[in-house]
């Protein structure tokens, strides 16, 4: 036992070393960013997600062909430690080493062959994988585009290694007579067959050299972790533990205060954005649903969260101070960003790409580093409290199309107030969808109002280009006039609005319901209030991010749809999956790079590839995105976008026909 105690000795205090010193480093490194509150509150919400994600594998379920093999892997290395333990025993206590209280139960010998084997096979897809996603053969198409595949092909093979060399001593065991678990240990008792010729020395000595080779590759994989990609095997836990609850999409997560002028990018970082950059897999499934990335723009988001990582890693290792060094990401790369949510909803690791990409904004607004057009819808908001620079008394004039007056909530008690956001309100290609919710409103029943002049732009938006302050102030001047009224529920067409006013607005003081028009429209449909003849269309839908990812609303839409008769042909990218019409963000006010195919463009080919007559969206900016991308990509006679209201309109005019017959 000598050289094994020795060897063995020598091998565990280098890797422990090594990896610790490490890990001390980049704790360091990580408690210098600046504070992130509410990291610890929600225990139960936070111990539930360690038992989803971490340990439950959930979020990489999205993919199952990819998220499979790595869940079964995970697993495999979590029934492995049991064989870790064995191997430690048996080289520092005895050749018969038992782990206490579960001895040398055959049903343990079973499961680690198992998954011993599990494993192996999960390595073999992860390499198909890797190859058929190689950059090199698909470039940028691919999503392991950018990361670091040469630590990846290191990663497999030391794993693999760790599965043969476990394998081998076993088998070496069991034509030594050491071996404790008997032939329900199927693999090491099949390998133990060809070594069985070669004596009983020669096996203790293949048992003593792999055992201790089996220990050395898993203290160098452990070592190798720390300074890889792979570190997330360490930081996951730790990052899906501090991440916001129930997830980092809705409300933007609580922020510094933007330091001053010049301050390096990486200075701003809060501690739990450095965790996050620490803890990227490089997987790439954000840069595969990403818009931005998608359309030809700058914007990847697996390689922004990797370009921090080694800002912070380089600035850390080589200078006095971690940050130097002013602009590690591009104002090109920052502004790309719609706000979609697409890389919060595929990470699998909680990383927190949106709350990051604002906060870094928001020193380009204070530098004065963005497009002058921007510029100006933000000077807009501020003097006149909408994004179009009109006046406030415009705001309702919409409404004088109407054949009936709309009450003001702050003069007469409704119960539905309407707050009907800058699209609907101004925008002439809006304007005639507003009129038709309020007279199918009117009809219905529905006792609302509005709160005309004193509605003001909501602020969802300028808030995600950077704009905090106006956003807080525009809120509470919207809070001033929501006070001053009496109602009940909130109702509004825009997802953007419903998700401020739904997520953001009560921490300034909103405590009624927000609805959005189509939970509405169906619970009117549902009681009857609105009548309708089937429509018999076949159509599509598009989920806008800020109603189904960022607040989880996907029924209400499609509830309509089946009320009034259409046969829905649901687009590959659907649901809390859906794809981005460009328009968040900011984006809508922004100018598209020259040579790139717009996300709205995208999107619409793969409604046109479906063979359907209507593209339905259920948001101003989608009506107005869609529109023109059906227009751009020469769709015009294959495919019409319609919103939500205008079939239901549809439908209660069908019903008015026939009553006149």
């Amino acid at each position: 036992m000598t050289p094994r105690l020795v060897i063995g000795g020598l091998i565990m205090l280098a890797g422990l070393g090594l990896a610790g010193a490490r890990l001390s480093w980049l704790a360091r490194l990580v408690r210098a960013g600046q504070p992130a509150p509410g990291r610890l509150a929600g225990v139960p919400a936070r111990v539930s997600a360690e038992l989803a994600e971490v340990l439950g594998q959930r979020k990489l379920f999205k993919r199952w062909r990819s998220g499979a093999p790595h869940a079964l892997v995970f697993w495999g290395f979590l029934i492995l430690l049991f064989t870790i333990i064995e191997a430690l025993g048996d080289t520092f206590v005895s050749r018969k080493f038992a782990i206490p209280l579960i001895g040398h139960f055959w049903l343990l010998g079973l499961v680690e062959d198992l998954f011993t084997v599990i494993v192996l096979a999960g390595l073999a897809v992860f390499t198909v994988t890797r190859l058929v996603e190689s950059p090199r053969r698909r470039g940028k198409a691919s999503r392991f585009y950018g990361s670091h595949t040469t630590a990846a092909w290191l990663t497999l093979g030391m794993i693999a290694l760790v599965m043969i060399t476990l394998l081998g001593y076993r088998a070496a065991q069991v034509n030594t007579g050491d071996f404790p678990y008997g032939r329900a240990a199927f693999a090491s008792y099949a390998l133990a067959a060809p070594l069985r010729s070669l004596g009983t020395g020669a096996n203790s000595v293949i048992e003593t050299v792999l055992l201790l080779a089996n220990l050395a590759v898993i203290m160098g994989f452990g070592v190798f972790v720390t300074y890889s990609k792979h570190l997330h095997i360490v930081m996951a836990p730790l990052n899906v533990a501090f991440s916001r609850r129930p997830r980092a999409l809705g409300a933007l997560g609580e922020l510094p205060a933007v330091s001053e002028a010049g301050t390096p990018q990486l200075e701003l970082l809060t501690w739990k954005q450095r965790l996050d950059t620490l803890t990227c897999t490089e997987c790439g499934r954000c840069q595969s649903a990403c818009p931005a990335w998608n359309s030809g723009q700058p914007l990847s988001p697996k390689l922004l969260i990797m370009g921090l990582r080694d800002g912070l890693l380089d600035a850390a290792g080589h200078s006095p101070a971690a940050g130097d060094g002013a602009a590690v990401i591009g104002r090109d790369v920052l502004w790309s960003c719609t706000t979609c949510g697409a890389c919060v909803e595929q990470c699998p690791v909680d990383i927190e790409h949106v709350d990051t990409i604002v906060h870094l904004r928001r020193q380009l607004v204070d530098s004065g580093e963005l497009e002058p057009a921007v510029q100006q819808v933000l000077q807009n908001d501020a003097a006149q409290g909408n994004t179009f620079g009109k006046s406030g008394r415009m705001r309702a004039r919409w409404t004088k199309g109407l054949d009936f007056p709309v009450k003001d909530a702050r003069k007469e008690p409704v119960r539905s107030l309407w707050f009907v956001g800058d699209f609907a309100s101004f925008d002439e290609r809006l304007q005639e969808l507003s009129r038709s919710l309020a007279r199918i409103l009117r009809e219905a029943g529905v006792d609302f109002g509005m709160l005309f002049d004193g509605e003001r732009d909501d602020g969802n938006d300028v808030r995600r280009i950077g704009e905090e302050g106006l956003f807080q102030m525009l809120a509470e001047q919207n809070m001033e006039s929501l006070r001053a009224a009496t109602f009940e529920e909130i109702f509004t067409t825009d997802p953007h609005t419903f998700n401020t006013l739904r997520n953001e607005y009560p921490a300034f003081g909103l405590d009624k319901p927000v609805l959005h028009y189509s939970q509405l429209l169906g619970r009117l449909l549902t009681e009857g209030a609105i009548a309708v003849q089937p429509l018999s269309l076949r159509v599509t839908y598009h989920d806008p991010c800020y109603l189904a990812r960022h607040n989880r609303l996907t029924d209400p839409p499609r509830q309509v749809l089946a009320k009034l008769g259409c046969e829905l042909v649901e687009m590959p990218r659907n649901g809390l999956n859906t794809f981005c019409c460009g328009a968040g963000g900011g984006r809508i006010w922004m100018t598209e790079p020259a040579q790139t195919e717009r996300p709205s463009e995208n999107r619409i080919r793969e409604a046109v590839a479906l063979g359907v007559d209507h593209f339905v969206v259920a948001c101003p900016k989608d009506f107005v995105m869609y529109t023109d991308a059906v227009k751009t990509t020469g769709n015009e006679d294959k495919i019409t976008v319609i919103d939500l209201v205008q079939l239901v309109d549809l439908a209660r005019r069908q019903v008015a026909a026939l009553e006149t017959v």
